[in-house]
């Protein structure tokens, strides 16, 4: 089976999107509500999964087409909002300085 055009090509700059978004990240430069983030986690796994087409690599591109969901979904969140999240974020912080849990910790 013959691999696709550009494909070597189209891996390797995968692979630097996704590293780059990933050091990125863990140097505090970007989070993950950045769009430019999640843009570099998106355009790495397509990449990916571009490369897992020919020779065919169901594993990779699976892993791939659910990366690029999880992504799309946190760009939409970052553009959309959603207010649901935000309440959780709220009652979770509110649970942790209630009193209750103070005389848990002690």
């Amino acid at each position: 089976m013959e691999t696709l055009i550009f494909s070597h090509e189209i891996g390797i700059v995968a692979g630097i999107f996704l590293v780059a978004a990933y050091g990125l990240m863990n140097f505090g430069i970007l989070t993950t509500k950045s769009p430019l983030y999640q843009s570099l986690n998106i355009l790495g796994a397509l990449g990916f999964a571009y490369t897992a087409l020919s020779p065919f690599n169901p594993g990779l591109l699976i892993t791939e087409l659910v990366w690029i969901g999880v992504a799309v979904g946190f760009l939409w969140k970052i553009f959309f909002g959603s207010k649901g999240a935000e309440t959780v974020v709220d009652i979770n912080v509110a649970d942790n300085n209630s009193p209750q849990h103070s005389s848990m910790a002690s």
